[in-house]
């Protein structure tokens, strides 16, 4: 028997038709591309996700593109962006367990075993939402997905910048992931703030 769908669950697949038309917010963006992180940089790209606006950087598998992911207005535009459907949930990248605290009251004894062995990594633990994670986010579901990348460029930005970053993997859904800057420039371009162009690849 097909599972009836919650009020939560409905409301997002509502807001597919709904923001199809406000698609607009994403054109004309100035992007800039760095092909390293300092300070500087580092402090351009808190500015850039304080104002709502989207990032590009490398993760230990591939590409992400990212936002601040307590703010609904970024999150709209990171779905947006990708034209991925409001129905798919997206999950979040942190540093440390501190901040993993953000999204996550209840984290049990086996959880926190897990983070501590396996994070950093491409490990992505799902783990009870608490209230200051929208259900947009979440799309109406009450878990989220939590992960620390082993890369050094993700964890430098994710360090600087005080909550989780809502992350998904760079590519128009349906389509194959970037693994480098050529494989999304042209679909991204005019979406995205700041691209951070690196190797896609572990902590040494």
């Amino acid at each position: 028997m097909k599972r009836k769908k919650s009020k939560k669950e409905n409301k997002i697949l509502n807001m597919n038709f709904l923001f199809m038309f406000f698609s607009i917010i994403l054109i004309g963006v100035v992007m800039k591309i760095y092909k390293e992180v300092n300070e500087k940089i580092l402090n351009e790209i808190v500015d850039v996700l304080n104002k709502d606006e989207l990032i590009i950087f490398p993760t230990d598998t591939v590409y992400g593109i990212a936002c601040n992911s307590f703010s609904e207005t970024a999150i709209k535009k990171l779905y947006l962006a990708k034209n991925r459907s409001f129905d798919k949930p997206i999950c979040v990248l942190t540093d440390n367990i501190t901040k993993i605290n953000l999204v996550s009251n209840n984290i049990s004894i086996t959880e926190k075993e897990l983070i501590n062995k396996y994070f950093p990594g491409n490990l992505t633990i799902i783990l009870d939402k608490n209230e200051n994670v929208s259900d947009l986010l979440t799309a109406g579901k009450e878990t989220i997905g939590v992960r620390i990348p082993d890369n050094k460029i993700a964890l430098s930005i994710l360090e600087k910048y005080p909550y989780p970053l809502a992350t998904t993997s760079v590519n128009l859904a349906g389509k194959k992931e970037g693994t480098k800057v050529d494989d999304f420039i042209d679909e991204f371009r005019d979406k995205v703030s700041v691209i951070i162009e690196s190797h896609v690849q572990k902590c040494a």
